[in-house]
């Protein structure tokens, strides 16, 4: 893969990555992510390379990229921005938009607040959606843990939260997952990372039924077991975007396990585009 480089971005220094031949796909990764998080939890996005042109990116906050010191500059709607504005960047008027987890949210505000942007949809473990009324406890708890993540990151630094996250309950649905998360977390950059993380958990998310509008192919990929990629919110967007499906996997590792089933998802959606 090619080496990632940095682009100004709406006032802010974004490291990207863009590279293959084809349309234009942008996928953002996950709240304490980085280009690296993609490449490691869908490596069927490398494997495509000769069909699509891949641009990734370290978000706002995240990873090597600049962001605010103030949680006001991280809602959906500066997320959303920042990727339409990469499309642009990229020469085009219009992309395959998509991402895991926090990418994925970022990519539903663009197909609801510019879908002259967004060609087609791909979400990956989308996070809770439809607001507070609709949580479970599992996605209350997850959510709890981020806001703790974000107190310890400002009262004890970054080195020592990473120390003490791997025990907060619902911190990761497994323990193996709680190492990787941890990793993820000590490539954060310290100064953003609380503001990152409290500007996104309080960010309201659109209502629902805004999801109707959506009038593109839209593929969800999920799982089952993880309270901050809840199944629930994947059967809502399939419930509510006309062109939807979705796909879940029996456990939180099953994607990683079978790299080979996500790949054959990911090329049958572009086959379906044409």
């Amino acid at each position: 893969m090619t080496n990632a480089t940095f682009q100004p971005i709406n006032g802010h220094s974004l490291r990207y990555r863009l590279e293959g031949d084809g349309p234009l796909v942008i996928f953002g990764h996950g709240l304490m992510g980085s280009i690296e998080q993609i490449d490691e939890n869908a490596p069927a996005l490398g494997e495509l390379l000769s069909r699509v042109r891949l641009l990734t990116y370290d978000a706002r906050g995240h990873g090597r990229s600049g962001g605010p010191e103030d949680s006001a500059g991280y809602t959906w709607e500066t997320m959303g921005r920042d990727m339409s504005a990469l499309i642009t960047f990229a020469g085009e008027e219009n992309a395959i938009v998509g991402g895991a987890s926090m990418g994925a949210a970022t990519a539903l505000w663009v197909a609801i607040e510019h879908p002259e942007r967004v060609r087609a949809l791909t979400l990956m473990m989308p996070p809770p959606l439809g607001g507070e009324a609709l949580r479970g406890d599992a996605e209350k708890q997850a959510i709890a843990v981020l806001d703790l993540l974000a107190a310890a990151v400002q009262n004890f630094g970054l080195e020592k939260t990473v120390e003490l996250a791997q025990g907060f309950p619902g911190f990761a649905p497994t323990p193996e997952e709680a190492k990787e998360r941890a990793r993820w977390l000590l490539e954060q950059n310290p100064l953003t990372l609380a503001y990152a993380i409290r500007g996104l958990v309080s960010a309201p998310c659109h209502d629902p039924e805004r999801y109707r509008a959506i009038n593109v192919p839209t593929l969800v990929i999920a799982h089952e077991g993880d309270g901050l990629h809840p199944v629930r919110a994947a059967q809502l967007l399939g419930d509510t975007i006309p062109d939807c499906e979705v796909v879940i996997a029996p456990h939180s590792t099953h994607w990683q396990q079978h790299p080979e089933e996500l790949r054959d998802h990911f090329a049958r959606f572009l086959d379906r585009l044409g």
